[in-house]
């Protein structure tokens, strides 16, 4: 990556769902990721765009603006999205789905020609289902902590085109957590290792493995039975290294 901007992050932060057509609740928490990831991906000299509470149209719309930009100058494109999901979608506050495969095919190569050969990297904290994942050896507890709950209520692969990333918080049918204070599992783990990981030149797959290793430690009750284990799937053709940023790191709240 040797361009002067690394390119645009867009951040949809899917919160109030009052006027939802399906019964979803509001995402306590989801401020805090947020904000991590506004001040994690701006460290690393992306240009940070935030869209709040977007219907399915708008969450479209604003990515067919992103798709007709020109990335000529940029080296890849980041979108991340925090919202309920279900398996292979994403709800709008509107209580309408979008599927991600549709979101990640506005950015193939005949669509976005400025994008080819350029990692798109994609984010997604959302469930694939209502599945609890369960720890080895349950002994089938399933009370669960009043301050962690789920986004029940996105696709296990990507498109065969090139150079893409999906980073799912969770595999498909199960639940993500959401601590409704210190924010999602799964992207608060995400930017705490992008911050440690990246000045070590470490590629982003290795991170994303850490991330699986930590979050697969964490549970949603105090037996330790009620888990939850990320998923990445990609078709990049290189590793994705990003440069070591010249300013110190954000801090981050801690769980």
């Amino acid at each position: 990556m040797t361009a002067a901007n690394r390119g645009f992050c867009a951040i949809f932060n899917n919160n109030n769902f009052s006027n939802s057509l399906e019964p979803l609740k509001d995402r306590a928490g989801t401020h805090t990721d947020e904000d991590s990831l506004k001040k994690v991906f701006e460290w690393l000299n992306f240009e940070v765009e935030i869209y709040r509470d977007c219907e399915k149209e708008k969450m479209l719309s604003v990515l067919k603006d992103l798709r007709g930009r020109d990335h000529s100058q940029m080296d890849c494109l980041v979108c991340c999205v925090l919202s309920h999901g279900l398996e292979g979608s994403v709800y709008g506050v509107d209580g309408q789905t979008v599927k991600i495969e549709e979101m990640m095919a506005l950015f193939d190569g005949k669509k976005c020609p400025t994008l080819v050969e350029k990692p798109k990297l994609f984010f997604i904290q959302a469930c694939q289902g209502t599945r609890e994942q369960r720890a080895a050896q349950t002994d089938g507890i399933e009370t669960e902590d009043k301050d962690i709950c789920s986004d029940a209520r996105v696709p296990d692969t990507i498109p065969s085109r090139a150079d893409f990333l999906l980073g799912m918080a969770t595999v498909p049918s199960y639940v993500s957590y959401r601590d409704k204070k210190s924010g999602t599992w799964y992207i608060q783990s995400l930017c705490r290792n992008l911050i440690q990981m990246v000045p070590q030149e470490v590629d982003l797959i290795s991170i994303l493995t850490q991330v699986n290793a930590d979050v697969s430690k964490m549970s949603a009750d105090k037996w330790g039975q009620t888990k939850q284990m990320p998923q990445p799937a990609f078709s990049l053709r290189k590793r994705v290294v990003f440069p070591i940023p010249k300013t110190p790191p954000p801090e981050l709240k801690t769980f």
